[in-house]
């Protein structure tokens, strides 16, 4: 994407509503209450945080908008409309800009797909997590495996080629070769894009007490690691490329844009409850770590006082910076430039920050991999399968 001369930036939405609560999920989120979204209130709270935290970077180009959650699609169109449309107001889009919406694929949701993308959004995801019914059932997901798979092609008619699909493996009594067969299955519906995730158990989730009292028993780690490969092995025979450590892309353009800019360490904007913000402040070129209010309508309430919902800000040390970058850009399977790290660490090359003696270990083991003449550090694949524990030896 050119951008030309200015820097890029994006913003994230964070739309706080679900239909239901998985009992995976450790987002920050509440139900819809009894009496329904005080829509108005909420997008009037998420317009003028807008205002507040993006008027200072009006010299910069949005390369992408992502509206997450929570259940973003039961957010009402024209609300999601005025959102991008005022972001454009105060830091122009890019000509290419990409603007995402997460959304469930229940019936109600299918049918607001058309309203979406008058709206703006260019790119639709859909958390389809499993083809199962009766674990849809049991994870609290309102909808079925056929309305999944309808979602997909619903979407695919009104968004070609920027359709995602969010898919887990992990769960109680799955087998790897029913992991397939719905992954095949999937395969046969999708667009250019899918994310598989492990499923993870989270501290304070449902499915973690569920675990530790023992009324559930996840498949074995290896079962797991099979799952993995499968994945991996599987979508490489349909074409697409694993690029990142839980994504997958059939050519290069359907490559999350806004996603990727986390990875290589990007400014990003994040409004609405919980959300968290990277960027560099335009007044005094400090980077800056910041964490909207997690309550609900304590940051609706800030925003109407203070123009703003911001409860937490932090400077980001050079230290905290370069790890960042590392942990980030090693989830990639392009993986991280030296010039790129440079650019953050203050001129330090990686040879002079890593612990070398770690990564040439890891390169001989065939798990890292230095590319471009000795210019880019990677992971290799069954690298990227256990990058976490990599980290933590390369890292000083």
């Amino acid at each position: 994407m050119n951008l030309g001369r200015k820097t890029p930036l994006s913003i994230y939405v964070h739309w706080p509503y679900c239909s239901f609560l998985c009992k995976f999920c450790a987002f920050s989120k509440a139900r819809v209450p009894l009496g329904g979204v005080e829509h108005e209130r909420i997008s009037s709270a998420l317009l003028t945080e807008l205002k507040t935290v993006l008027a200072p970077h009006s010299d910069k180009t949005l390369y992408s908008i992502y509206f997450g959650g929570g259940t973003p699609s039961l957010a009402q169109p024209r609300h999601i409309a005025q959102i991008v449309q005022m972001a454009n107001k105060l830091v122009p889009l890019a000509a290419s800009a990409e603007i995402t919406l997460e959304s469930n694929p229940t019936s109600a949701e299918i049918n607001k797909m058309a309203d979406f993308k008058l709206s703006g959004i260019t790119r639709y995801s859909i958390g389809i997590q499993t083809l199962n019914d009766q674990v849809l059932e049991r994870m609290g997901r309102l909808h079925t495996g056929a309305e999944g798979l309808a979602a997909i092609d619903r979407a695919k008619q009104l968004f070609p080629g920027h359709v995602s699909c969010d898919m887990m493996f992990g769960f109680e009594g799955q087998t790897t070769s029913e992991w397939q067969r719905e992954l095949e299955t999937v395969l046969d519906h999708a667009d250019n894009h899918l994310s598989l995730y492990q499923l993870t158990v989270e501290p304070g989730t449902p499915l973690f007490r569920d675990l530790n009292a023992q009324r559930i028993k996840l498949p074995a780690e290896d079962t797991q690691s099979q799952m993995y490969e499968t994945a991996v092995e599987l979508c490489s025979s349909r074409g697409f490329r694993h690029y990142e450590v839980s994504n997958y892309a059939a050519i290069s353009s359907a490559e999350s844009v806004h996603n990727k800019g986390y990875w290589q360490d990007r400014q990003w904007i994040g409004i609405g409850p919980s959300a968290h913000s990277r960027y560099t402040d335009p007044a005094n070129g400090q980077r800056i770590h910041s964490v909207r209010i997690p309550d609900i309508q304590r940051w609706a309430q800030s925003c109407i006082d203070n123009g703003h919902g911001t409860g937490k800000v932090d400077l980001i040390s050079s230290l905290e910076a370069k790890q960042g970058a590392v942990v980030f850009g090693l989830r990639m399977l392009d993986g991280l430039s030296n010039q790129r790290f440079m650019s953050i660490s203050g001129g330090q090359p990686l040879t002079e920050y890593l612990c070398m003696q770690s990564v040439q270990q890891h390169v001989q083991n065939g798990y890292l991999k230095w590319t471009n003449g000795s210019a880019c550090l990677a992971p290799t694949e069954k690298g990227l399968q256990v990058i976490d524990s990599i980290l933590l030896d390369i890292i000083p």
